[in-house]
């Protein structure tokens, strides 16, 4: 019998199921996860959308998940944050999962404060999961090289844990520089908001990245043999256990029509088994693709929740 992972739901680009006008929904599902049992929302991040962001055309479904290259360039996009602050006005267990998040995009400053505050009044209920991200014309209406977005990225994350851990706080890196300064609140959990490094593979980039600030990991596939070895290598120089890092994985759905709705059966057949081979804590599901209508969500809910109990039987 395996054990259960934990289920948490994505609630953005959700353009199939609402309309943009209701996005205030988000925060009735929100609270309907919470009341299924679910762990935590994702919601996920982008300031502005350019024209290349549809360079490799849409997906055949667009219910299907948007990777790089397949997303319009005027899909609904609300900002992250503002959402994820509705929704802990609205729950009081349901893990904010601030997903894909384009920290470079931002200052560290700003980003250490405003994520500071959402753990405060959340009472502990944050995790991020930093990215540098792929759109370049993202970055070029920000002002930002998008060369840069890796080196930034990493200076990102070693000034939010000094803003989030010590008072007053000093930094000189290549693209920030401050002295003295103090950074207020502080966050509710221990050493800062809960981080999971994602990308597409365990390179060598984002291991490092993971054994330095990571509270676990999330990738859109299986982790490669290679990779975990690499990653149980340097948690060991480190002093860290591979096995404390928490893990997620990605339920991709299976469409049998392109004009339909994917087939939740199917696709956790196909997905979960090698997810919980894999030992993940925890199991991410849009439910958009496999409903249309949003009055069905508590439905869907509760039928995933017990499917996976059963598979895991």
């Amino acid at each position: 019998m395996a054990q259960v992972p934990k289920l948490t739901v994505i609630l953005s680009e959700l353009d199939t199921l609402i309309k943009p006008q209701e996005e205030r929904r988000v925060l009735d599902f929100a609270c309907q996860a919470e009341a299924a049992g679910y762990y935590g929302v994702h919601i996920i991040d982008h300031i502005v959308m350019g024209p290349g962001s549809a360079c490799n055309g849409l997906p055949p479904n667009p219910r299907a998940f948007r990777w790089v290259g397949n997303q319009a360039p005027d899909q609904h996009m609300p900002s992250q944050i503002v959402m994820m602050s509705a929704i802990a006005a609205v729950t009081s267990e349901l893990r904010l999962m601030a997903t894909a998040t384009l920290t470079p995009l931002r200052h560290p400053l700003l980003n250490a404060k405003n994520w500071a505050t959402l753990d405060l009044i959340s009472e502990g209920r944050l995790t991020i999961t930093p990215i540098g991200g792929w759109q370049h014309e993202e970055y070029e209406a920000m002002g930002i090289d998008f060369k840069e977005r890796g080196r930034r990225l990493d200076e990102q994350l070693a000034i939010m844990r000094l803003a989030w851990t010590e008072t007053p706080i000093s930094y000189r890196g290549e693209f920030y520089q401050f002295d003295d300064i103090s950074v207020v609140p502080k966050p509710v959990q221990t050493g800062g908001p809960e981080l999971l490094i994602g990308g597409d593979r365990l390179s060598k980039k984002v291991v490092e990245r993971i054994v330095k600030y990571g509270s676990g990991y999330t990738l859109a596939g299986e982790p490669e043999s290679d990779g975990l070895a690499l990653l149980a290598s340097e948690m060991n120089k480190a002093g860290r256990d591979i096995n404390n890092l928490k893990t997620s994985g990605l339920v991709v759905p299976h469409f049998p029509v392109d004009d339909q709705c994917a087939d939740l059966a199917l696709s956790l057949e196909q997905c979960l088994p090698p997810l919980l081979a894999a030992g993940v804590d925890a199991i991410t599901i849009k439910p958009s693709q496999y409903i249309d209508d949003p009055e069905q969500m508590p439905t869907f809910l509760k039928q995933c929740r017990e499917r996976v109990e059963s598979m895991c039987q």
